[in-house]
């Protein structure tokens, strides 16, 4: 009766985040990844495919299965993240017998594009329907899987993220290193994500841009790294915002409008000490940097994309609904969603950017309104807690986790 945990790898998104977080929470027999340098706390299938481009090593899928397929039995469960560890953990129960369970963390139908959703949308649709349990960590993206995918309404569970409020915590109270501590004796607006066309951070920029002509020293902190680097750096330059990059060669002055920091492992320390988080996201799974956000006490204006951040923000509330005006929540504001577009860096402020400027520049006058706030963001991370998760988890493994 083995219980093992699979992600494609220990590389720091939010899904390998979390498999992390819970092989420690729910301690399985194996912490297995995909592939990857042997000795570490997980285990890889394979070695020598980590170098492989991800779309060549979906033509490997089979290799993988019978690598996991080798390791497990009958009795045994497999709790996998992530497509390509999802589909190898079915294609290894179809010939061992194990108990697969698939936990979808996106939404496919918009994640996938071109050539590669050709090749991932028709594998979720033959292969997640043969998994024993199929989860979701969003209503959100349950609800692509059935309109898109074939799923009968009400045959995925759904279970939230998990996070560890008590290190959050503790890392929260570090204090920036260097020159990001003087920064943070400005108003700073921060974001945290992977710099790519879902995260639609060239629409920050420009709202940043609005928010400098009611704010002169307010500061906007980017946290991550991605393909669209380069193009964001351009628009701030183009905007007339002067940008620090971390990856760049000029040191930074911490008189800086935008400070692209690259990835942080424990961005905490910068949460706790900015006055909002802001999320423009065109579409999400279930936000980890949300829900970090808020057990840093950290106000939230976030687009209300389809999924995650209504039901991170405004839980009583239709899942399904969004929001056409700006939307009161506990803990900060839903703003209507944006249109899906491919990347756009041109410098022209529609009216949606224009209104977010107003209601950031209404935030940060607003010393009274942003202390309520943070009290209710620490409040609704609880939710989400890793001791409440954890029992969720056993409940929904009785059993198998055990």
């Amino acid at each position: 009766m083995g219980f093992k945990i699979l992600v494609n790898s220990t590389f720091g998104g939010g899904a390998e985040i979390q498999a992390a977080l819970l092989a420690r929470a729910l301690k399985p027999d194996a912490f297995l990844v995909l592939d990857g340098p042997p000795g570490g706390v997980a285990q890889p299938l394979a070695q020598w495919c980590s170098g492989l481009p991800g779309a060549l090593k979906t033509l490997l899928l089979r290799h993988y299965a019978r690598r996991l397929a080798a390791q497990t039995g009958p009795g045994d469960t497999v709790l996998s993240f992530m497509q390509r560890s999802n589909f190898v953990n079915v294609l290894a129960a179809r010939s061992n017998g194990h108990r697969a369970v698939i936990c979808e963390v996106t939404q496919p139908s918009r994640e996938f594009t071109g050539l590669r959703g050709k090749i991932i949308k028709p594998l979720i649709s033959r292969l997640y329907p043969e998994a024993a349990l199929t989860l979701a960590n969003s209503k959100g993206n349950a609800r692509d899987l059935e309109e898109n995918f074939g799923f009968a309404p009400g045959k995925i569970k759904v279970i939230y993220n998990a996070c560890d409020i008590a290190g959050v915590r503790a890392q929260a109270a570090l204090f920036p290193d260097g020159t990001y501590g003087e920064i943070f004796k400005r108003p700073v607006i921060i974001t945290s994500g992977r710099l790519t066309a879902a995260k639609a951070h060239w629409r920050l920029l420009r709202i940043f841009a609005e928010v400098k002509k009611g704010k002169p020293d307010a500061a906007l902190v980017l946290l991550g790294e991605g393909e669209l680097r380069q193009q964001l750096l351009g628009l701030c330059a183009a905007l007339g915002l002067k940008a620090y990059d971390a990856k760049g060669a000029a040191p930074m002055t911490g008189k800086e409008d935008v400070f692209f920091a690259g990835f942080q492992e424990h961005p905490y320390k910068f949460f706790s000490r900015a006055k909002v988080f802001a999320f423009t996201s065109l579409w999400e799974g279930l936000p980890n940097a949300v829900i970090e956000a808020l057990a840093c006490g950290l106000p939230v204006i976030s687009s209300d994309c389809r999924s995650g951040p209504r039901e991170l923000l405004a839980p009583g509330t239709d899942f399904a609904a969004a929001a056409v005006m700006p939307e009161e929540t506990a803990t900060g504001l839903l703003m209507p969603p944006f249109k899906v577009t491919p990347p756009e860096f041109d410098t022209e402020t529609d009216g949606r950017e224009k209104l977010w400027a107003e209601k950031i520049l209404e935030l940060l006058a607003d010393a009274p309104r942003l202390a309520k706030l943070r009290r209710a963001c620490e409040d609704r991370a609880e939710a989400f807690s890793l001791p409440k998760k954890t029992a969720e988890w056993h409940s929904l493994l009785r059993g198998q986790a055990t």
